[in-house]
C-alpha cells in the first residue's frame, strides 16, 4: 500500500479516537434533571376534582347491621336510574389486613378453543352477567369468569342458576388479578 494512504488512514483514525474521547468531556452534561424544574412554571390553578357518585352507585336507604358480627345488611327499596329496585340483602365486604375487600368470582368454564369461551362469555353477558375471559397460566386454555364481586352470597346463589340455564357447573373462587 502507498505510504501516503497509510498516513491518511492513521491520521483519520487518530482524529476519530480523539473526537470520541474529547467531545464527551467538553459537551455539557446534565447529571440530573433538577435544572428543568426551574424552567417549568408551578401550577396554581388546580381544579377541584370532588364529584358526586353517579345515580347508579348511590345507595341511600341502607340500614346498618344490628351488630358488627352480622355479615349481611338489608337494603330497603330504592331507585337506580329511574327504576325501582326491590329490597335485598347484601353482604358486608370482608376486608383483608391491608384494608382491601375480598373479591369473589365464579369460574364458569375452561376451553381449549378460545372461540367457545368467547361464545359462552357473550351468552352470559346477554343474560346480564358481568362475564370476562382470561388465559390460563400455561396459555393453553381460555377460562370464562363471572365477577368480581364482594357479594359472595349472591354469587353462590348464581351457581345453581348457571347450571340450570347454561348447563355448566361453576366454581366459586377468590378473585386474583
Amino acid at each position: 500500500m502507498d505510504e501516503g494512504i497509510k498516513r491518511k488512514l492513521v491520521g483519520s483514525a487518530v482524529l476519530v479516537v480523539v473526537a470520541l474521547i474529547v467531545l464527551p468531556l467538553i459537551a455539557p452534561k446534565a447529571k440530573n434533571a433538577a435544572y428543568l424544574s426551574e424552567q417549568v412554571p408551578l401550577e396554581t390553578d388546580i381544579p377541584n376534582m370532588d364529584m358526586a357518585l353517579p345515580k347508579s352507585l348511590s345507595l341511600r336507604q341502607i340500614r346498618p347491621p344490628e351488630s358488627q358480627a352480622s355479615e349481611t345488611i338489608d337494603v330497603n327499596e330504592f331507585e337506580v336510574d329511574g327504576k325501582k329496585v326491590a329490597s335485598a340483602t347484601i353482604d358486608v365486604p370482608v376486608k383483608k389486613e391491608d384494608g382491601q375487600a375480598l373479591l369473589w368470582q365464579i369460574r364458569v368454564g375452561s376451553f381449549a378453543e378460545a372461540k367457545n369461551a368467547i361464545k359462552l362469555r357473550n351468552a352470559l353477558r346477554e343474560k346480564g352477567y358481568k362475564a370476562f375471559e382470561r388465559l390460563s397460566e400455561d396459555g393453553q386454555y381460555t377460562r370464562v369468569f363471572i365477577g368480581p364481586s364482594t357479594q359472595k352470597t349472591w354469587l353462590s346463589d348464581q351457581l345453581l342458576v348457571l347450571e340450570k340455564e347454561f348447563g355448566v357447573k361453576g366454581e366459586l373462587r377468590l378473585f386474583t388479578q
